[in-house]
Formats: structure tokens, C-alpha cells, sequence
């Protein structure tokens, strides 16, 4: 008896409150098979869709009306009963609160919603717009029918604006029917729409597509691609087409792009560029109408022509992966480092090898100038002997003394080994063209006081790295886009101390293309590293297509090959003027013959004037 009469009140209670929260929560608004067919289609896509792309969720429950978001929580605790596969952030989203609900990376997202408003309520769209990774969105929508078909285009409106590419619509009708919309950006009759699309339903037991986010970029149906670029040989060379009254491109950037959309079939619309000097530059990136400022008002798609990467554009843009890399080189005339005529005429012999002939000389001179004052010849005439003996020459007075004679014929027999391995070593070394060792890294050529020169978009680059940084005014920037430009420059200030910092690549075709290419140095140690690639608009839906198609060609070979051409093209282009130049002989080359030459006819007309005088004094 005691125990009925307490259990009464206590289950008048527990309906009492439960009526309650059916009245304020309003979960009643459908029948309970209802709920539970909606909750086993919401189960099926978290555990074989969202579960399969990330081991976290977000769940978001954003509405304007109460009940729906009450009855939203009542979905979500049905599924968390038989549901416990990834872990989930539930984030309750309350029109009311100003403040921003949650910061932070969410890549994979179930946003449970009533409305446009309730979507625009989350500020999801805030939180990922500077991730290049694409992410992933499963929005419900819980409305009344007659309101669906326009919430549901301003949410698949928000998505296009937004470059939210896998972004799926789920609604359940008074039917209970529940469908699954998205969008394509780029369909065979309209190019950056929004068209609702019906992409699966659900059946009660499963849904009809296994694939519930297509490849939406595959084909793109001849949509046109805006792409901005400038001349910039072997990368990107523009030419105009009369007939077609537009810009025609070629190089290796241009064939990339060009198998690009023949693979995603798309169209391409060529912007050519005029570059301005980059310390002009608003964003010290592009002017206001530079490919930075145009990329980030997204008026064109993508942007390329010899393309840095840096860390400054990598924050602003969006870039897949790089398909070009070389080194920035420093390059320098050898003229600096030339061995003068004067020095190369001791370089034969080590200061040891030229010290003890400076002895074995005075020793002979001590020898042969007592015996030239004995017969009268004074000093003169036993130095000159001496010294004619070094250089081969015969004597024309044979001392008398036999010891004399032994030890001019010893002074004689000894210099023809040194004169003849002398004389070979120089013309040797002068055919050579010899040069001191040159400086092998950016620190020894700033320490010896050169000067840099390069472009203004190199000199950026550089003034990142710490040695440049605390010497700005070691390097001068060139007002030319082109590295070829900067080594034409080098080419003609010889005399200047200063080097050039260029592309590898592009410096390797400037020397094959030189009429002098020995002329130059390359220092050996790279000065740095710099990475090429195309530019997006932040957030781009084109970069995962793109960067998973450029990792396919760079797998197979393909961009290597085409890198390669472009470059060979070039070296073919020039190549009839480079032996064009080396037909004639080249004076410059012989400079150091005709100096030694003319010493040794001076020193001649020296000798022989001189023994014209001794045989004057000698008559008088």
C-alpha cells in the first residue's frame, strides 16, 4: 500500500514534466517514427561519410526559433544513444550572444539550422577563410516546405561566394522525405551558379548514392578560367593573335596550365600584365591593380609568370603545390679575379724556387766579379755575363782561369732545366688564362666589399636572409623584371665591383647563350632556395583539383620534360649568335702573350743598347 501510494505522486510528477518540456521544446512537431527515420538517415552519413574524412566532428545547432533548436538537441541525444564512433564538438549557437561562439579550424561540419540567418549565425565562414585544405560541410535544414526553396539557395549562394565546394543540403519534407541538394559551380549551361541540385536520397535503410560529395571539377564544361599573367621567357611568353584580337601564349607555365584544362576541361581567358617596380607596390606585392590586389578582389582565377612563393603571399593566397624550384645563384665577372701580366710572370715558380735562384745568382755574381775586375771589365761586364748566362745567351769572353770556366759551364748547364721548364709554365699558364680563386659564398663577396645587383623582386626576397638584412645598401635592385636583364648588365661593367643574383636556370641559359661564357663565375655555394608556382584567390575550391592534377604530371614526368624544353628553346634561340661570336679570334685572350712579348723585346732592346755603350767606353 505504501509503496502504490508513493509511486503515484512520483509518476504524476514525471508527467507533469514531461508535458512541460513537450509543450516548451515542441519535439512533438512530428511523430516519433518520424524523428527516428530522420535520426537513422543522420546516423548513416555521420559513420560512413563525416566519420571517414575526419576522427573529429563539429556539430553546430544554430536557429532563430527555439522550439527547432530544442527539437534539434532532441535529434542529437538519439543519436548519441547508439553512437559513440568519432568525437564531437557540439557547439549551441544562441541568436541573443554577440560574441564570436567559437574560433578555430573546423574542417569537417554538421550544422544543424532553420535558416539562411541560422547559417550566417555560426561565422564558420570566418573561421576557416584562411586555410587552403579544403573542408567539408553536411548542413540540415529544418524548415517549413514552403520556405525551403529559397533558404536553401541563399545557403547554396553563401557556399559558391565562400568557395565552399563540398557543401551539402539536407532536408525532410512534411513527407517525411529526406533529400540531400548541392551545387555545381561549373555545369553545360550556366558557369559560377548555384542551381540546386538533388544529389541522393534516403530510403529508411540507406542512402541510394554511396557517394554522398561528387568531384564537382572534373569537367568543367568549357567554363572560362581567368588567369593573369606577364612575359616572363621561358615561363610565360605572349604573343598577339590579330585573328582572334587577343593574347596568345606559350612556354613551359602555359603548357602546364593548357593540359590543366584539358583535363578538367575548362577554357582560358589570358590576362596580360604590365608589372610595375614592386617598392611602388600598396601591398609591397601588387599594386591596385597588381595580381596580389586582383587576386584578393577576386576578378581573375589564377595568377602566374615566374611566381615566388614567400611567406607574405602564402597567407594572402592560395598556391597548390609548386612545380618549380632552383637556386638563386651568385654570378661575377672572372675579369676581377684576372692574374695581372707582372704577376703572372712570378706565378710560374713558388717564393722558395725564386729565392734560391736569387742566391745561386749573387753567389755567381761573387764568383765572376773578382775575375771581371782582374782582366778589367769592371762590375758591369761580370754582372751582364752572369745574367746572360741565366738567360741562355753565349758568352763572348771565355774566363781564363779553368775554374772560372767550370763554374760559368755549371751556371750555364743548370739554367737550361729552370729556363726551359720556366719558359713552358708561362706559355702554359698565359694559354690558360689564369685566375686567382674566387669567392665561393655570399658572405666572402660581401666581405671583399662587392656589390649586388638583381631584381626588385630578388631584393625582397634577399633582404629576408640575415646577412642581406643587416646591409641593405649591399644590394641594388634593377628596375627590370627579368634576370636575364640584371646579367646583361653584369656583362657590361667590367671594371665595377659587383655581382649579379639570378635564377640558376635562367643563368645557365644567359652563359650557354654568351659569346664569352668562360668570362663568368659562378659562386658554388647557392645563395638561396626559391620556390614557383600558380596563385589563387584565399580559400580557392580550384585548389584541391588543381594541386591533385600537378602532383599527377610532376609524378609522371611531365613537368620535368616541359621545364626542360623550355629551357632548350631558349639555348636554341641564341645559339646561332654564339657561334656567330666565336668565329673570330679573340685579341682580348692573347693580351697576355702581347705583354710578355713586348717586355722581352724591351728588355732586349735594353741589353743591346747596353752593349753598344760598353763597346763604345771599351774603344775610348
Amino acid at each position: 500500500m505504501n509503496t502504490s501510494s508513493d509511486s503515484n505522486p512520483s509518476s504524476s510528477l514525471s508527467y507533469s514534466i514531461y508535458s512541460s518540456y513537450v509543450e516548451h521544446s515542441r519535439i512533438d512537431m512530428q511523430g516519433e517514427e518520424a524523428n527516428l527515420y530522420v535520426a537513422r538517415a543522420l546516423r548513416l552519413v555521420i559513420e560512413n561519410v563525416l566519420a571517414q574524412l575526419s576522427t573529429t566532428l563539429v556539430v553546430a545547432i544554430s536557429t532563430r526559433h527555439l522550439g527547432t533548436a530544442h527539437w534539434f538537441e532532441y535529434m542529437m541525444n538519439s543519436l548519441m544513444d547508439s553512437w559513440r564512433m568519432v568525437a564531437v564538438q557540439l557547439i549551441r549557437i544562441r541568436p541573443d550572444l554577440v560574441a564570436n561562439p567559437v574560433v578555430g579550424r573546423k574542417r569537417v561540419s554538421l550544422l544543424m539550422v532553420d535558416s539562411y540567418q541560422g547559417l550566417l549565425d555560426t561565422n564558420i565562414t570566418a573561421n576557416n577563410a584562411d586555410f587552403d585544405d579544403p573542408d567539408y560541410y553536411f548542413i540540415f535544414l529544418q524548415a517549413r516546405d514552403h520556405l525551403i526553396p529559397k533558404q536553401l539557395q541563399l545557403i547554396l549562394d553563401h557556399c559558391l561566394a565562400h568557395f565552399w565546394l563540398h557543401c551539402n543540403v539536407m532536408i525532410q519534407t512534411a513527407q517525411v522525405e529526406v533529400l540531400v541538394y548541392t551545387y555545381y559551380p561549373y555545369t553545360a549551361n550556366a558557369c559560377q551558379a548555384a542551381h540546386p541540385i538533388p544529389v541522393n536520397t534516403f530510403d529508411g535503410r540507406q542512402w541510394k548514392v554511396a557517394q554522398m560529395f561528387p568531384d564537382k571539377l572534373s569537367q568543367m564544361h568549357g567554363c572560362p578560367l581567368t588567369v593573369l599573367t606577364w612575359p616572363q621567357p621561358p615561363f610565360v611568353e605572349l604573343h598577339w593573335d590579330p585573328q582572334r584580337n587577343r593574347s596568345r601564349g606559350s612556354g613551359f607555365e602555359i603548357q602546364l596550365v593548357e593540359q590543366l584544362a584539358r583535363r578538367m576541361n575548362f577554357s582560358l581567358e589570358l590576362v596580360n600584365m604590365a608589372l610595375l617596380r614592386p617598392d611602388a607596390y600598396r601591398l609591397a606585392e601588387g599594386s591596385s591593380e597588381g595580381p596580389i590586389e586582383r587576386l584578393l578582389q577576386r576578378s581573375v582565377n589564377i595568377s602566374m609568370g615566374y611566381f615566388r612563393s614567400t611567406a607574405r603571399r602564402n597567407q594572402l593566397l592560395t598556391t597548390p603545390m609548386s612545380y618549380y624550384s632552383a637556386n638563386l645563384v651568385a654570378v661575377l665577372q672572372l675579369e676581377r679575379y684576372r692574374i695581372g701580366s707582372l704577376a703572372l710572370l712570378v706565378f710560374p715558380f713558388q717564393l722558395s724556387v725564386w729565392m734560391l735562384l736569387l742566391l745561386a745568382l749573387l753567389i755567381h755574381l761573387g764568383i765572376h766579379l773578382p775575375c771581371g775586375r782582374r782582366r778589367g771589365n769592371g762590375v758591369g761586364g761580370g754582372g751582364l755575363q752572369v745574367v746572360a748566362l741565366l738567360l741562355g745567351a753565349a758568352l763572348a769572353r771565355l774566363p781564363r782561369p779553368w775554374r772560372h770556366r767550370f763554374i760559368a759551364a755549371h751556371w750555364l748547364w743548370a739554367s737550361i732545366p729552370l729556363r726551359i721548364s720556366y719558359q713552358s709554365l708561362l706559355f702554359h699558364l698565359i694559354r690558360l688564362q689564369l685566375y686567382s680563386t674566387p669567392s665561393f659564398s655570399l658572405d666572402q663577396l660581401l666581405a671583399e666589399g662587392f656589390q649586388g645587383i638583381c631584381t626588385a623582386n630578388t631584393q625582397r626576397l634577399l633582404l629576408e636572409m640575415p646577412q642581406v638584412a643587416r646591409d641593405p645598401d649591399s644590394f641594388q635592385s634593377l628596375d627590370t623584371p627579368s634576370d636575364w636583364d640584371v646579367l646583361n648588365v653584369l656583362t657590361r661593367n667590367r671594371n665595377r665591383k659587383i655581382f649579379a643574383v639570378a635564377n640558376q636556370d635562367v643563368t645557365i641559359s644567359f652563359l650557354h647563350s654568351s659569346a664569352h661564357p668562360n668570362a663568368f663565375h659562378v659562386v658554388k655555394q647557392p645563395v638561396n632556395v626559391e620556390y614557383t608556382g600558380m596563385y589563387m584567390p584565399k580559400h580557392s575550391f580550384l585548389y584541391e583539383k588543381l594541386d591533385d592534377d600537378i602532383r599527377r604530371l610532376d609524378a609522371s614526368g611531365f613537368i620535368h620534360a616541359w621545364r626542360r624544353a623550355s629551357f632548350a628553346t631558349v639555348h636554341r634561340m641564341e645559339q646561332q649568335v654564339r657561334l656567330t661570336s666565336r668565329r673570330y679570334i679573340n685579341h682580348a685572350k692573347l693580351s697576355g702573350i702581347y705583354v710578355v712579348m713586348a717586355g722581352l723585346y724591351l728588355l732586349a732592346g735594353l741589353v743591346f743598347a747596353g752593349e753598344l755603350l760598353l763597346e763604345r767606353r771599351v774603344r775610348n
